[in-house]
């Protein structure tokens, strides 16, 4: 049987560290070793030639139809941040203070655009624009291929987008990450990785944690469009945090092993790769509530607000004194390896081909 051959295509942001750029790069090692013929590309404008499919990261409407023209069909890792995790404080079912509030959100927003507030009505404006170039992606391409069956319900839900979706797991390379130094080295540490940058909110986890005691590290290169904000945590953060900058990927398992709670406070998760690895390393789990880590999860890891610095205090307490879970590490091996993202994204491949 003639081996597939895929384009793997990432026309942004491959420049910028984190997990996008990590899927992106064991997706394609994971397919080659499932006997997939992969090319990866970076370009502006790759060829889809002698292709079978593109599989697409970010990609615009546009980018699709180029494809589709030339009759390849094409497949995009949605990664998708929908509506609710965008504009209420958790994953929970909205209660009536959370109505009020959006009724209140909404209201000021009104109220800002008729006083011609432009930097309000420019918001406006760009949420609508984001939403209407999703809708538009997502439209024309042939799957979609979500990391968690709430991303593509949210898709359905928030955008009307009738598109057929396999769920492809984020995963862990259990040979990169499950480590161990037989225990040689004490757990110490609350630590997070991840860019620094306002989505990452170390800047609330910082605040949360001031005068606890513990060690907190933060493991992770600025972001380059908000360099301001990775200021703004070392100043927070001055005589009691550990900014290790940046630290190449194959190194995250040492600092992990030293850490007791990995912590991720974000303001949206679909999961958070670093808290896979870190589940390997043995770690406690402290994720956001806000998204789909609770897919991945389930009850073996702590959740916080994080817009609530007391939750995230109280979290972070948590994961402290349960120490790590083993029920969680048998989870990640048997449903969250790069084989198994290899394995749903193949069959995402045979359907659109067979199409």
């Amino acid at each position: 049987m003639t081996p597939l051959r895929a384009l793997l295509w990432m026309p942004r942001a491959s420049e910028i560290p984190g997990g996008h750029r990590v899927q992106f790069d064991q997706t394609a090692k994971a397919l080659a070793a499932r006997g997939v013929e992969i090319a990866t590309s970076f370009d502006s404008a790759p060829s889809p030639e002698g292709f079978d499919l593109v599989h697409g990261f970010g990609l615009t409407a546009r980018e699709v139809h180029a494809c589709r023209s030339r009759r390849v069909p094409v497949a995009i890792s949605t990664i998708y941040w929908n509506r609710r995790g965008r504009t209420s404080a958790g994953s929970r079912e909205p209660t009536a203070r959370d109505r009020v509030a959006k009724v209140v959100r909404a209201a000021r927003m009104t109220r800002a655009a008729l006083r011609e507030r432009p930097d309000f009505v420019a918001a406006c404006v760009k949420e609508a624009q984001a939403e209407v170039a999703f809708v538009a992606a997502f439209s024309a391409a042939d799957v979609l291929l979500p990391n968690a069956r709430g991303e593509a319900q949210a898709i359905v839900d928030d955008l009307d987008v009738q598109t057929p979706a396999f769920v492809v797991p984020n995963a862990v390379d259990p040979s990169e990450f499950k480590h161990s130094d037989g225990g040689r080295t004490e757990r110490t540490q609350v630590l997070c990785v991840g860019r620094i940058e306002p989505h990452k909110n170390q800047l609330g986890l910082i605040e949360a944690l001031r005068g606890s005691g513990y060690d907190l590290v933060i493991a992770g290169p600025a972001h380059p469009h908000h360099l301001d904000y990775e200021k703004q945590c070392r100043q927070a953060g001055a005589g009691w945090v550990t900014f290790l900058g940046p630290v190449p990927h194959e190194q995250l398992a040492r600092h992990f092993v030293r850490a007791r709670v990995h912590v991720l406070p974000t303001w949206f998760e679909t999961t958070g790769l670093a808290s896979l690895e870190a589940a390997l390393c043995g770690c406690a789990i402290v994720s956001t509530s806000n998204g789909h880590a609770g897919e991945y999860f389930a009850d073996f890891a702590h959740y916080c607000d994080p817009a609530d610095p007391a939750t995230i205090r109280d979290a972070v307490d948590g994961a402290w004194r349960a120490g790590p879970r083993p029920e969680l590490e048998e989870r990640i091996l048997a449903n969250y390896t790069w084989e198994h993202t290899a394995d749903a994204t193949l069959e995402a491949y045979r359907f659109i081909v067979a199409r």
